[in-house]
């Protein structure tokens, strides 16, 4: 009675951060659009349009270990909790101030949002394993897979219609509202506190300051094929970076007269595609236990920026739906298959892993905003996401080819060296290929 008790409180609680997840990330795809029409709007100037974002972004990259040291230490139910109602505290502030100083606020809520939502993720990604179970990992990350997918398509598809008919304040205070349902749907999950962390994060040595931001002692104590995953995903985040945008550019020149339709088929597609690969890999890992191997990584890594570009050589509406899907199947399941792997760390260093990864990829995903924006000035769209896509793609055959040469001892070295036991792995970490039945979660 007390097992089949304590099963139906980890589905509920799943079910609850899954709900919060999707909630979440709605506001954050809605508040993509409104905020960024409404800099716009508000300064008049696309520099400072693109001044907001980079601030965005930067506040995200320097977070990441930081929220890798605290989702280490406190409940990390509670750090989500705090980001939502101080996303939406912000949020709603930016509507209560006056016009003068609109402008400040802004910048602030740059801010809050983006450690808000590198918080918000870490957090949950390293909470995840403890709350689903190493077994269960895998099909969780493709729930959370499949409901962002449904979220970032209502997120990007409301966010105009709410705009323009009921205008910038009523959509920044509905923003508001996702965040606190946010929160309040995570109030309900019982909350756990992390387990002691490794000996090298804790006592009078541990690192501080850029020792402890830069996160080099985590990524020697984890296995080489991880700090290499990472390395990968940093650089998909370079080349998802020169589709975001690229679309807009390219919508404006292969339909001219109707480019918001072009974008939003492009999107669609792609979340649709991303949502199919998330409801698969749920199925897959209820069967098999786990989803993919290093190596289907790298292949679905490639497989996401061929389509990508391909998808750019201004192809027919009845080929570029099926590239887009296809894109977006193969992203879904490369975020699947390493969110996954990197959560199989041991527990103590896992938080500290994902700050890490995210101001990797925070800063594979800035630059290549920042790179590609100004290319795009002076080349076609097919050409700068030709050009970065390829640099993923390269990376990712680089990491293929490590793989094939010398093939990796996935299993992570022991928290303390005196101790050789190996840690717990589920079934999809004991198995170091591409399989049949177990084949191969951004940004779009």
């Amino acid at each position: 009675m007390a097992k089949a008790a304590d099963a139906g409180r980890v589905a509920r609680d799943l079910r609850l951060v899954v709900a919060a997840h999707a909630v979440s990330t709605y506001g954050s795809y809605l508040n993509l659009v409104a905020l960024g029409l409404f800099t716009l709007e508000l300064t008049g100037s696309a520099a400072q349009t693109g001044l907001f974002m980079a601030v965005r972004l930067a506040a995200g990259f320097l977070m990441g270990p930081v929220s890798g040291l605290l989702a280490g230490r406190y409940h990390r139910t509670r750090l989500m909790i705090g980001a939502d109602v101080l996303s939406a505290a912000t949020l709603a502030l930016l509507v209560a101030v006056p016009a003068g100083a609109r402008l400040a606020a802004l910048y602030a809520l740059a801010v809050v949002l983006g450690c808000g939502q590198t918080l918000w993720g870490v957090a949950l990604r390293s909470e995840l394993p403890d709350l689903a179970g190493p077994q269960r990992r895998a099909r969780a990350n493709a729930r959370l897979v499949a409901a962002r997918s449904v979220a970032m398509l209502l997120g990007f598809a409301s966010a105009g219609v709410l705009v323009a008919g009921l205008g910038y304040e009523v959509a920044f205070l509905l923003d508001a509202g996702t965040y606190a349902l946010s929160a309040g749907l995570l109030a309900r999950v019982s909350a756990r506190r992390p387990s002691a962390a490794a000996p090298e994060a804790t006592g009078p040595s541990a690192p501080t300051g850029p020792r402890a931001w830069a996160g080099v002692g985590v990524l020697r104590a984890v296995a080489p094929v991880v700090v290499a995953m990472i390395g990968v995903r940093a650089a998909d985040a370079f080349g998802s970076a020169a589709h975001n945008v690229g679309i807009p550019v390219q919508a404006s020149l292969v339909r001219p007269d109707s480019p918001a339709a072009y974008a939003a088929v492009f999107l669609t597609s792609w979340a649709v595609g991303s949502l199919a690969a998330g409801r698969w890999c749920a199925r897959l890992a209820a069967r098999t236990g786990g989803v993919g191997s290093p190596r289907a990584f790298g292949v679905a890594t490639c497989l996401m920026s061929l389509f990508f570009v391909l998808a750019f050589t201004d192809p027919p509406l009845w080929l570029l739906i099926p590239l887009t899907l296809a894109a977006g199947a193969a992203d879904g399941y490369a975020e699947i298959s390493y969110t996954t792997r990197l959560q199989g760390v041991d527990e103590s260093r896992r938080a500290r892993l994902f700050g890490f990864a995210s101001a990797a990829q925070n800063a594979g995903f800035g630059l290549g905003m920042i790179g590609c924006s100004a290319a795009l000035d002076r080349a076609a769209p097919f050409t700068v996401v030709a050009v970065a896509h390829g640099v993923a793609c390269a990376v990712a055959l680089a990491f293929l080819l490590a793989q094939t040469v010398r093939p990796s001892d996935r299993r992570d070295p022991p928290t303390d060296p005196s101790d050789r036991r190996d840690p717990p792995t589920d079934r999809a970490d004991r198995h170091d290929g591409p399989s049949t039945p177990r084949t191969a979660e951004v940004t779009p």
